[in-house]
């Protein structure tokens, strides 16, 4: 279920008394299935044996959480806290799992936080985008939630998915002074506090430095947090028995700042707002452009920021990477597309059908509103004419090859060769088409007219990376990275569905007999469909991927 880097990431939690390190996310996966498989089983049943097995794989579930939970909150400084963070967060996902159907609003109480939000905070504390925004889902305040409490709650969930301006934008609810109530008041103070943190969190990701208060700056997000922290908790004079200290605790607020204080510092640091600018790009046309991007994806993920420290965005610097489906291939894409475009350089976009043509030109539209950005080129245009190039243009390899032999000299200041799918390359052996050739006779091409472009072969099945890396280099003379990562953003079960031989020849011979009986029908009858049932086998791996035999 979980790829080897989350796997390890899983494995580096703090050891604990009686737990299997190593044996950790296999638990984890066996727990999912374990819970999966019980509410099949319980469906329309009452199964007590069935519902006991399932709620004592959920209080294992929940003492990981709760230790893990701890550790995450109160260690800020420690190592393994996005292990811990990881680990927690699963543990609260899975019981969520078992429990759905079960009515538990979200809610930032005197004494507790609700396990969802407290799952969406510990993702984002793992680093974890994807899986935050998925557990913030499940953040629905409840009716009778007052304005603070919903609008701190909304703040949160928005802030997992990544959508900062409603943060940002939103009014601040104002606190009754009137009630009679001095501790709802007083907690909801402490919400008050904690929602104008996340507010200036949201803030501090769309800015590219932080300016201090006193200088006209926002005041941190920590600062509020550690403010709840500090008036969450506090000694009860005169109490206490010996050396003892009694405390007055709000323990909800108390956790949830705990949680936020130890957040800040890590998420600032995967703002898309803050990326240097690269050798030779305009810093004003660069913060636009990210900012424009912020507004849709504000975080990077790791495997993002690794490869900007690697130099990806510098030029003379070209790129092979093969990234999982969803793995974050689009934003690396376009980020070294603004580079090129900031240089005054125009981009070829080479992606293999004309459907992925249309859809790679919609969405490059939107990040660069500022330029032309043209899919394909005319189809009538005449052997005459001469080839206008938009500053990205998007097209098959095929429509290249026919444009080059129209107007080479139109492809000469291109700063940038992006070709998406590139594994078409190697054509499969069965595969007889010209598409490989075509690929490859339009990259040496463009190469050979603009040798000082650099180069971006993206796919998700590609096995050789470091190869094509290597051929990159050769051909343009300069370094090329091999960004080649196993990890997905993410969880994946692998599964097929298997039928016995014999039943599906029964129902093939039911239904050439069908054809037979019924020679003016076009499709069978009723109920002769209704008759074509088969008893299916599952066969579900709990890895991540097959695994193969080379």
């Amino acid at each position: 279920m979980f790829d080897p880097t989350t796997a390890a990431l899983i494995r580096a939690a703090p050891p604990l008394e009686g737990l299997d390190l190593d044996n950790l996310p296999k638990r984890l996966t066996d727990a999912f299935a374990d819970i999966v498989s019980a509410r099949i089983r319980l469906q329309g049943a009452t199964a007590e044996a069935d519902d006991e097995a399932l709620m004592a794989t959920v209080a294992e579930l929940r003492r990981l959480a709760a230790a893990h939970e701890t550790y995450a909150a109160l260690l800020p400084d420690r190592e393994n806290r996005a292990s811990a963070a990881f680990v927690a967060a699963s543990a609260h996902q899975a019981i969520s799992l078992a429990l759905r159907g079960i009515d538990a609003p979200s809610r930032v109480d005197i004494a507790a936080v609700s396990p969802d939000v407290c799952a969406t905070l510990l993702f984002l504390l793992a680093e974890a985008h994807a899986d935050a925004a998925e557990a913030a889902k499940r953040i629905v305040p409840a009716p009778e939630a007052g304005p603070i409490e919903r609008a701190l709650l909304l703040a949160i969930r928005n802030l997992a998915q990544g959508r900062l301006g409603p943060v940002v934008g939103a009014d601040e609810p104002a606190i009754e002074v009137d009630g009679d109530d001095l501790g709802f008041r007083a907690l909801d103070a402490l919400r008050l506090l904690l929602l104008r943190g996340i507010t200036n969190l949201a803030r501090q990701m769309g800015l590219r430095v932080d300016v201090a208060p006193e200088a006209g700056g926002i005041v941190p997000a920590s600062v509020l947090f550690a403010q709840v922290r500090a008036l969450a908790s506090e000694p009860i004079d005169g109490e206490g028995v010996a050396d003892e200290t009694l405390l007055s605790l709000y323990p909800g607020p108390l956790h949830l700042a705990n949680l936020l204080l130890g957040l800040e510092g890590d998420l600032l640091g995967t703002a898309l707002s803050r990326i240097p600018t690269p050798g030779g790009v305009d810093e004003n046309g660069w913060w636009q452009t990210l900012r424009r991007m912020a507004a849709q994806r504000p975080y990077l993920w790791r495997n993002h920021r690794e490869a900007i420290e690697k130099g990806y965005l510098e030029q003379g610097v070209s790129s092979a990477i093969s990234f999982p489906t969803g793995g974050g291939k689009s934003t690396l894409a376009e980020l070294k597309i603004a580079t090129a475009l900031l240089r005054g350089e125009r981009v070829i976009f080479l992606a293999p059908t004309h459907a992925l043509v249309g859809q790679t030109q919609r969405s490059l539209k939107g990040t660069f509103q500022d330029y032309s950005v043209l899919a394909d080129v005319d189809e009538d245009a005449g052997i005459s004419d001469l080839v206008m190039l938009g500053e990205v243009t998007v097209m098959t390899p095929e429509r290249c090859l026919m444009l080059l032999s129209m107007d080479r000299d139109a492809f000469a200041d291109l700063g940038l060769i992006v070709f998406d799918e590139c594994h078409l390359l190697h054509p499969r052996e069965d595969d007889r088409s010209r598409r490989g050739l075509d690929a490859m006779l339009a990259i040496l091409n463009l190469t050979g007219i603009a040798p000082g472009a650099d180069l971006l072969l993206l796919s998700a099945m590609m096995k050789n990376t470091q190869e094509i890396a290597d051929w990159i280099a050769y051909v343009t003379g300069r370094p090329c990275l091999t960004l080649d990562l196993s990890w997905k953003p993410t969880r994946q079960v692998r599964g097929c569905v298997v039928y016995p031989a014999e039943q599906i020849n029964a129902l093939r011979d039911l239904l050439a007999q069908a054809r037979i009986d019924y020679p003016d029908h076009g499709d069978p009858p009723v109920s002769v469909k209704n008759a074509l049932l088969a008893q299916p086998f599952g066969l579900f791996s709990l890895l991540q991927t097959w695994s193969t035999t080379d």
